[in-house]
């Protein structure tokens, strides 16, 4: 039997334990436990595993170890992966077996891709980028690093989704758009005509509502 490499959950949340499942349902690793910044949290128990401690406690551990980032905010998220970059830690993609995806879908360090989802052909997602469940990812989408996809959002091809981009639950984009980096796709938008750099967009159709800078 071929040993499993140790991993550990960043995040104790509720989207850490939704990555606890797909681990579970994996079975390729040793789960550990979850690295969590909150002190009051250090050495409680979440759905049977062990709040280890927070980043201090890569320091203690005396060899390589995997790490799954469960931090929805795509800013926080970048921030917390340059923190631990110091460590001795990688960050491997994180698919749900559930998962349909052709190979012809290129994936990058720290991906996560939960329960439901389906990626077609001819699709490059960024580092550390989470698609929640029950996505779809069409045909030549290009999605950048650090984007959030929230549950039931429904990207059509030949998309081009920039950095630290959120899409909230159930948004859909029509095909051949661009949306720029560090914007924001409200719920349930439908997103019909290429987004600016650092807007909010929302409805149906999705407007651009204001900059976010």
């Amino acid at each position: 039997m071929t040993k499993q490499d140790d991993i550990v959950i960043y995040g104790s949340g509720a989207f850490g334990r939704e990555i606890l499942w797909t681990l579970e349902d994996l079975k390729t690793y040793n789960i550990l436990g979850f690295i969590d910044e909150d002190e009051e949290m250090n050495g409680k128990i979440v759905n049977n595993y062990k709040i280890l401690g927070g980043t201090e406690w890569f320091d203690h551990y005396d060899k390589k170890i995997a790490c799954v980032i469960s931090i929805a905010n795509p800013k926080t998220r970048e921030k917390i992966v340059t923190k631990l970059k110091t460590k001795n830690v990688y960050f491997p993609p994180i698919i749900h077996p559930s998962t349909i995806m052709s190979k012809h879908v290129t994936l990058s360090e720290g991906v996560v891709i939960q329960a439901g989802c389906i990626l077609t052909v001819n699709i490059v997602i960024g580092a550390h980028t989470q698609i929640n469940l029950d996505c779809t990812i069409g045909h030549d989408d290009q999605i950048g690093k650090f984007v959030t996809i929230s549950p039931g959002v429904h990207i059509n091809g030949r998309n081009h989704i920039g950095d630290n981009v959120f899409i909230g639950s159930g948004a859909v984009t029509k095909e051949g758009i661009k949306i720029l980096n560090n914007s924001v796709i409200g719920a349930g938008a439908v997103v019909l005509n290429d987004v600016p750099e650092n807007s909010l967009c929302v409805g149906v159709p999705a407007r651009v509502k204001h900059s976010l800078v």
